[in-house]
């Protein structure tokens, strides 16, 4: 079983209930939530419940939105990870960052390391992700991961275009030299 994630500037772990206040300066920022259903969280105790439900997905699952830090500093700076949508074989990719860490290729990153792990190490077959339209941003990084459009859907009521990777489209682009 996995629990740690670690690239050349990120570490990404397992979410605990002490990491609540960090969190919270992402969670409650309204630029960060924009795009996110469920908006801001308004309270400490909303962030805390968060990181509550993502340990007890943790614990069925063997994975869910973790903590990343900066390898080098060790300073929280956002989150990534799969969640099961409530839409039967949905895994969603998912991440946000706090915006003193936008615009470094975090996301990218985070993502990719979470797209090989869920293909290499927890055996899924498909993920899914989903972005609002004006979310060009995590549309581009999606991109950038090989995801494919395959329309639009309302996801927890909100307007969305829905992504998808395969483990066979994975497996094809790593086989495929870079050149």
């Amino acid at each position: 079983m996995r629990d740690k994630i670690e690239t050349l500037r990120l570490c990404i772990e397992p979410f605990a209930t002490k990491d609540a206040a960090a969190a919270f300066a992402w969670f409650s920022d309204p630029a960060v939530m924009r795009f996110i259903p469920t908006g801001p969280d308004r309270s400490m105790g909303e962030t805390t419940q968060r990181l509550v439900r993502y340990i007890e997905h943790q614990a069925l699952h063997g994975f869910s939105k973790w903590i990343v830090r900066e390898r080098a500093s060790g300073k929280p700076i956002g989150d990534s990870g799969l969640i099961v949508l409530e839409d039967p074989g949905k895994i969603d990719l998912g991440f946000r960052f706090a915006r003193p860490s936008w615009g470094q290729g975090f996301a990218t990153e985070a993502g990719s390391a979470w797209v090989r792990a869920a293909f290499i190490d927890f055996g899924l077959d498909r993920l899914t992700a989903f972005a609002h339209p004006e979310n060009l941003a995590s549309l581009r990084v999606l991109q950038k991961l090989h995801f494919r459009s395959m329309g639009r859907e309302r996801v927890m009521g909100m307007d969305s275009i829905i992504l998808s990777l395969s483990a066979t489209e994975f497996q094809l682009l790593a086989e495929t030299p870079s050149g």
